[in-house]
């Protein structure tokens, strides 16, 4: 009997021993389970931080893109209707009713060259963009001054926009005014 006691005995000594071994280990085990959600919940609140600052710059470049978007629909815009007025410009010129881009820089070199060489319309175009901002009157001197043009050169392209009633133009005094707007007036850029 004293020998089943001392087997119970041992038997109950080495579960003991078990226990702690295992008590031990399973400590061990929670303290790194404890580190590894202590390092996730970390993890977790960097990643937030990082979520939160990755849509503020997804929200900039959302504007920016659609501010680039208004831009390219304004520069669209403006495009198609440069692209009217040289079709206009091709039929008026060509008197061709289908009008394609080829036609359109070919009439634009032709009309180029007869302008520079033939006509010598420079001073006919000073005259007009000048007439079309804010003076509505202006003198043969001062058009001369502000477009830098020879006096006798102006005088005689005043006449021929006076023939062509694109402008009025008074002999005596010298005054030029434009009777036609040929494109809307510019709005200035602070207003």
């Amino acid at each position: 009997m004293e020998e089943t006691k001392k087997s119970d005995i041992e038997k109950l000594d080495a579960a003991l021993d078990l226990m702690i071994s295992a008590k031990s280990n399973m400590n061990q085990m929670f303290e790194g389970i404890d580190g590894i959600i202590r390092k996730t919940k970390r993890d977790l609140i960097n990643l937030e931080q990082e979520k939160k600052e990755l849509e503020e710059i997804k929200k900039e470049q959302e504007q920016k893109i659609s501010g680039l978007t208004e831009e390219q629909h304004k520069l669209l815009k403006e495009y198609e209707q440069i692209k009217g007025e040289l079709e206009k410009f091709t039929k008026t010129a060509s008197g061709e009713d289908e009008i394609q881009l080829e036609n359109i820089k070919d009439t634009l070199a032709i009309y180029r060259v007869l302008l520079e060489k033939i006509w010598q319309s420079q001073p006919h175009y000073k005259i007009l963009k000048l007439l079309h901002g804010d003076a509505k009157v202006m003198t043969v001197d001062k058009l001369k001054n502000a477009s830098g043009i020879a006096g006798a050169m102006i005088l005689r392209a005043c006449h021929d926009l006076a023939k062509v009633n694109l402008i009025e133009f008074d002999i005596d005094t010298k005054e030029t005014q434009l009777t036609k707007r040929l494109f809307p007036k510019k709005k200035k850029r602070n207003q």
